[in-house]
């Protein structure tokens, strides 16, 4: 070949040419960043909006409904999902992941601005973000110490939460356990009676008398004065100065109906690590940034932080996901490192010779040095399939340097010159090897190019593949001949002095190799011999590894032991804060009492739903490393899943950390139902989860239905407001202002500290601790007289959802179960049967997150696999200038599936997206050896052998460059296959099937390529004879 030529004559030339890849490599490796998978750019944006004290029915129609329908109409949207709560309205918006996030933030903005005129005028402005609020964060931080809580709380708040929401990469925060500054208007109810005050009152007063205004300005001659009225109260204790009204000729001031109090907010979050109270921070990052980086940068800027925070503050790291993310890469590099040496141990167990295995081992570090030039120039990272893509590619990048220096080597042997031995036997081996590289490659680019989350997520792992294999490809046709050219001599294997322990294990391994061979010689006969036979046998093995199939699993990506997990802790929807957080405290000491566990950081008021929401915890629990213990992640999970779940009142779940995959929860299974009907909906949706549960293997079967939460409908007597005066919105302000609390009546100015807070008014404790309470309120009629709520109200006590759901725009509840040692599939399989069963005509249901994307991932992948196969056919054909012989090198991919699908059934892996690019993989590589034997067959026939003879000669020849080949994939791919350290249980499917599939397809490949090849040239001899008869 033309390059192998010029290589041998200009030596330094071709080194220079390999050694500007290497060196592009080398400058590239530092610029690589590392993540846990491949960035992908998620279009999700969300809208919160707030309404406080607004119920959920109000929140779904007045606002959730209109923003919905606002954002329908944008171009591109796939899902819309919300959640509509107590105040809050939640919406997610998940657009096709061909459009752009920025311009899809960008659409979301001018809808919104446009139908904001439609929302209620007093809901805070709509924070819309392209950030996913249900995403957990990737790192959470505590902020403990000496100091107190509203202290902490404080600092938090004002100072360190600006401080992270600066660095690049941030998207949200997440603060728990705060108790913020504000200013209480403690008022008594019976006072406020005595002195004919109504909360109205209170309120106007407070309002008037706490101004700031801007006065305009006074010109004289020479200056310039701007004027400002200051009527801001200074001190908070100034507020019980204020008067409020005049009783008998006396004023009535604010402390003579209660008390202005400088305290905090009312507690409804707390968060605490290892048992210590403190203030939680939990930062998500932006879709699409690398996750690794963004915490890196927050744990650089707190190296900042700590210098400046108070005396007695101290932030900590309670949760930690780089942790795993960087240990599992380490792995793969060890993977790589380890497997390389022992694909080179198996290339010298079979060339028995230093310099050939040290000229074969170059193309190794060469190859994968160059390919991290590919890495950084197409902005890939280091991540576990770019990564898993080098390591699995070890075998195959020393594959073409075994392939040439195998070939110069034997004919240098046969006692041709090393330069003209390199020359002929490049050139005679050159196009066979271009074609087993581009095989490899073809199969890969549709992987690369594939649609879906999966052709995102596997485009770096395939062009890595590709450029990697490419770069083999052009180092065994210039670098490898050119060396064997120089540093290979004749008979130089025997050069070691005889009686060496060297001599004697080489020659014992010639022995070894010359006995296999020899036993080949005859089943190669016995094969062309049984043409028909041999090829119904391999048919049947075909039908058999497909039938296996039946028993194997199915799953998107294998469980793993990531050392860190998610507890879920509900209690009943009808306690108060600190019956809960009581219940709560005995489920958090069980977990932090785990021997395993060594972080447990525990958020009270943290639920499915976000914030707020009382009855609900989460704890984030970091265990010790997977080789410092006894017990895997998941045992120790169903265990603490088992123990929680008898503490009396408490409703326990425990998820993985998900890395991939998407919805709501961390869980598998996430089922939506659909209907307008809501009482025929969450009658259903009960039934199919009561049906669930009793499915074995199938846990914590959960659902976003929440009903009980008790609660009070007041009631207007409309006829008798009219009489006495009092219209409706009086008596809702009456009751907002003096029982919710959560009306904001002014602000208050600290001069020292720049900052306004809240004041806000409200009853007593003891003076609205009973439905009776409400109807003692008093409200100012249009006379001024003052109007009890008894005459006017009935208050019924009753109950209701605490959360709306909704799955484009229909009312919608949402089905969540973890699986324990069951495949997704048939678990997926038992939940269409039960809907099936249960649900009526008219309800829509619809997976999402893993169980979603794994049926458009095996689809896709599929159509991939069967894309390759044709583009490898057609390189075949123009390789060989033949329509057939593709078709008898391609038969070596089924026969490889017996031992594909076998290594799985016996180690008991699934058949998830991992081990089908494996599969993928192994379609590529098998090929090889059918190349080399019809390659090597047809070269011989062209130098005048017979068929037959072409055929019993090629097989013994090629046999020691396919044993090498295949063992050295083999080899190169069993740590990854042993599934050893962090990450391990989402790689070791891929080694193990290609393992699997390279061993079977060399045995059988070694038989049944010869026979198909045989039959198959009779067949077109036959053919030939007819189209001339005719």
């Amino acid at each position: 070949m033309w390059i192998s030529d010029i290589s041998i004559k200009r030596p330094v030339f071709a080194t220079m040419v390999i050694m500007a890849l290497v060196v592009l490599g080398i400058v590239s490796y530092p610029e690589i960043g590392v993540d846990l998978f491949p960035k992908v750019d998620f279009p999700i944006v969300s809208i919160r909006t707030v309404l406080e004290g607004a119920s959920p029915e109000v929140i779904d129609i007045d606002v959730t409904d209109r923003i919905e329908e606002a954002v329908n109409t944008i171009n591109g949207v796939k899902n819309i999902t919300s959640t509509s709560g107590e105040g809050y309205s939640s919406t997610i918006v998940e657009f096709e992941l061909e459009r752009d996030i920025d311009l899809a933030v960008q659409d979301v903005r001018e809808q919104i601005a446009a139908v904001r005129r439609r929302l209620p005028d007093d809901i805070d402005e709509p924070v819309i973000q392209k950030v996913n609020p249900d995403a957990t964060p990737v790192l959470w931080l505590n902020l403990a110490g000496e100091k107190s809580i509203p202290e902490l709380s404080t600092y938090a708040d004002e100072i360190l939460k600006e401080q992270l929401q600066r660095i690049e990469g941030v998207g949200s925060l997440w603060l728990g356990g705060l108790q913020r500054r504000q200013i209480r208007i403690w008022l008594d109810q019976k006072k406020l009676r005595a002195y004919g005050i109504g909360p109205r009152d209170v309120a106007a007063v407070i309002g008037m008398e706490n101004v700031e205004l801007p006065g305009g300005r006074i010109e004289s001659l020479t200056k310039e004065y701007s004027v400002k009225v200051m009527g801001n109260i200074r001190d908070a204790s100034e507020f019980n100065d204020l008067v409020i009204a005049s009783y008998e000729g006396n004023p009535v001031r604010v402390r003579d109906i209660g008390r202005a109090e400088d305290g905090v907010e009312e507690l409804r979050s707390y968060t605490q690590f290892n048992g210590t109270p403190c203030v939680g921070i939990g930062v998500r990052k932006q879709t699409g940034t690398n996750t690794v980086e963004v915490i890196n940068r927050v744990k650089k800027e707190l190296e900042r932080i700590d210098k400046t925070l108070p005396p007695g503050m101290k932030i900590n790291i309670a949760f930690d996901q780089s942790i795993f993310i960087q240990d599992s890469i380490k792995e793969v590099q060890h993977h790589l490192v380890i497997g390389s040496i022992l694909a080179v141990a198996a290339v010298f167990i079979f060339l028995r010779n230093v310099r050939t295995t040290l000229i074969s081992a170059l193309a190794l570090p060469v190859s994968i040095i160059s390919t991290f030039t590919l890495i950084r120039a197409f902005d890939f990272t280091f991540n576990n399939l770019s990564m898993l893509a080098l390591t699995l590619s070890v075998g195959i990048l020393i594959d073409d340097a075994i392939i040439v220096i195998e070939n110069i080597y034997r004919h240098i042997e046969e006692g041709m010159a090393p330069r003209e031995a390199a020359s002929f036997a490049t050139s005679e081996i050159g196009m066979a090897v271009t074609a087993t590289t581009l095989a490899i490659a073809v199969i890969f680019l549709p992987v690369a190019f594939m649609k879906g989350i999966i052709g995102r997520f596997f485009m770096q792992f395939a062009l890595t593949v590709v450029f990697s294999v490419g770069v083999s490809l052009l180092v065994s046709l210039t670098l490898t001949p050119m060396l064997s050219s120089i540093f290979l001599k004749p008979g130089h294997a025997g050069a070691a002095r005889k009686g060496t322990t060297f001599t004697r294990v080489s020659d014992a391994l010639e022995r070894w190799y010359k006995k296999i061979e020899k036993g080949y010689r005859p089943i190669l006969a016995f094969a062309l011999d049984h043409r028909g036979a041999v090829l119904i046998g391999s048919l049947v093995v075909f039908v058999l590894s497909m039938y296996m199939v039946r028993f194997i699993g199915k799953e998107f990506v294998p469980p793993e032991d990531q050392a860190q997990f998610i507890v879920r802790l509900e209690s009943p929807i009808d306690y108060s804060f600190g019956q809960a957080e009581h219940m709560f405290m005995q489920a958090e000491k069980v977990v932090r009492d785990r021997p395993e566990v060594v972080g447990a950081f525990f958020a009270h008021g943290l639920g499915q739903g976000g914030s707020g929401q009382v009855n609900k915890a989460t704890i984030f629990t970091r265990l010790v490393p997977r080789d410092r213990r006894d017990k895997k992640q998941h045992e120790i999970m169903a265990e603490l899943r088992k123990s929680l779940n008898t503490i009396p009142g408490i409703k326990a779940t425990t998820e993985m950390v998900s890395m991939l995959g998407g919805g709501i929860r961390e869980v598998p299974i996430q089922y939506i139902i659909s209907s307008p009907d809501m009482g025929g909906l969450q009658k259903n949706t009960r039934e199919v989860m009561k049906e669930l549960a009793k499915v074995p293997g199938v846990v914590d079967v959960d659902t976003s239905l929440e009903t009980g939460m008790p609660d009070l409908k007041v009631y207007i007597d409309r006829e008798k407001a009219a009489d006495l005066g009092v219209s409706a919105a009086s008596i809702a302000e009456a009751v907002n202002l003096l029982v919710s609390g959560e009306v904001e009546i002014t602000k208050f100015k600290d001069e020292t500290r720049s900052r306004r807070y809240d004041v806000r008014m409200r009853l007593n404790p003891e003076d609205r601790r009973n439905p009776e309470d409400l109807s003692r309120i008093h409200v100012r009629a249009r006379d001024g007289t003052l109007v009890e709520l008894s005459n006017l109200i009935t208050v019924v006590e009753g109950g209701g959802p605490s959360s709306i759901s909704r799955y484009n725009r229909q009312r919608s509840l949402w089905v969540f179960a973890n699986l324990e040692d069951k495949p997704l599939a048939e678990a997926m399989k038992s939940l269409d049967g039960i809907s099936s069963r249960t649900l009526p005509a008219g309800y829509n249901t619809a997976y999402v997150g893993q169980a979603d994307t794994m049926a458009e991932s095996f689809r896709y992948l599929m159509l991939a696999l069967m894309l390759g196969i044709i583009l490898a056919y057609m390189v075949l054909a123009a390789q060989f200038e033949s329509f057939l012989h593709p078709v008898t090198v391609l038969l070596a991919m089924p026969l490889s599936f017996i031992g594909a699908f076998g290594a799985l059934l016996i180690t008991g892996k699934t058949i998830s997206i991992v081990s089908f690019i494996g599969l993928i993989l192994l379609m590529g590589l098998v090929k090889k050896n059918s190349i080399l034997l019809v390659d090597y067959t047809n070269t011989l026939r062209a130098r005048g052998m017979s068929r037959r003879e072409a055929i019993l000669q090629a097989g013994p020849v090629r046999l020691r460059p396919i044993l090498m080949t295949t063992f050295a994939m083999v080899f190169g791919m069993l740590p990854v296959a042993l599934g050893i350290g962090e990450g391990s249980d989402i790689r070791s499917p891929m080694g193990i099937i290609v393992i699997g599939g390279l061993l079977t397809s060399l045995f059988l490949t070694l038989a049944v390529v010869p026979a198909a090849y045989d039959v198959f040239d009779d067949w077109k001899e036959w053919v030939r004879r007819k189209m001339k008869g005719a």
